[in-house]
């Protein structure tokens, strides 16, 4: 059966679906077509490069015809296939945000942390994450413009949800592509999450970076998790209204000097709650548990209020 969420968008704008853990709608990669090859924006996890050539073929496109990597932040579900990808891909590079680079070269510190949380879990969802080649691993900054053959991606710095995360604006159609700073929603669902996971999450850089988005007046967000949505500002609104309310519940769970476990429990019932409340977000439920899941986010978000209040 054809994966309906793994298609062309227009001539050259392609969205996969890398059905991660066998779930359609969690994690996509964007594909652009120039006169310098393809570019690949985000690669997932290196548990799903299968997937990722399987919708390349679906998009009748093939991997050895990818030059440019980009990835809009380090995170294992948007640049863990990196490495792996350009061991196979010899004349491409990647590009990423400065203060990530070091980590695409050498990894084992990101793989570390991970592992921790993971545990036994870390292979089977992430697969490897190999580090990158120094010569063909370039950085990007706010206010870079990656030029391939006819189309040009301007790159803005939009951390909050990760100190190393840019967007990319394609200006001749007007799109963003951008990565977790837009949060989480699965159409149709009208929810909007923030993933708030540690250790860097910032919501003043987080505000920063939506008014950041909403100054480029895009047409549409085209976002990790997932697709594509034309609601701009509201998209926007909604994701920041979403922020400042569970930072409020965490403050005020930490006030009642609940436990970090009754506060995920707390989370994951408001959310579940919200999802079973609209008929339109039952595609939600594995995004709960496997793009933001509650422990993360309390995480996230505990660690942000710590740093917020410790005394200067």
């Amino acid at each position: 059966m054809s994966n309906l969420r793994t298609r062309w968008l227009t001539d050259d704008v392609g969205v996969i679906d890398l059905n991660f853990q066998g779930h359609p709608a969690l994690i996509a990669v964007y594909i652009l077509r120039t006169s310098d090859g393809l570019v690949l924006i985000e690669t997932g996890p290196g548990s799903t490069i299968p997937a990722l050539r399987r919708g390349m073929t679906e998009l009748g496109i093939e991997l050895a015809e990818i030059r440019h990597i980009l990835v809009t932040h380090i995170h294992l579900d948007h640049a863990g296939a990196a490495g792996s990808l350009l061991a196979e891909l010899p004349d491409a590079t990647l590009y990423v945000h400065e203060r990530g680079l070091r980590h695409m070269l050498n990894p084992e510190r990101l793989v570390a942390s991970a592992r921790q949380i993971y545990g036994a879990l870390m292979d089977p969802l992430w697969g490897d994450f190999l580090p990158t080649p120094e010569d063909r691993t370039r950085a990007v900054t706010d206010g870079d413009s990656l030029v391939f053959g006819d189309t040009t991606l301007d790159v803005y710095y939009t951390p909050g949800h990760a100190s190393h995360h840019v967007s990319f604006h394609e200006p001749e159609r007007n799109i963003v592509f951008a990565g977790d700073v837009a949060g989480v929603r699965v159409p149709p669902s009208p929810l909007i999450w923030p993933p708030a996971p540690p250790p860097d999450i910032d919501v003043e850089a987080w505000h920063a970076s939506t008014q950041k988005l909403r100054e480029l007046d895009p047409e549409q967000l085209l976002i990790a998790h997932f697709g594509v949505h034309d609601d701009v500002w509201s998209h926007l609104d909604g994701l920041d209204t979403r922020l400042d309310a569970w930072v409020a519940l965490v403050e005020g769970w930490r006030r009642e000097e609940l436990t970090r476990e009754e506060m995920i429990a707390a989370l994951e019932a408001r959310v579940l709650a919200e999802i079973e409340a609209d008929p339109d977000s039952g595609s939600l439920v594995h995004a709960s548990q496997y793009v933001t899941p509650s422990y993360m986010n309390v995480d996230g978000l505990t660690r942000y209020l710590d740093k917020r209040d410790a005394p200067s």
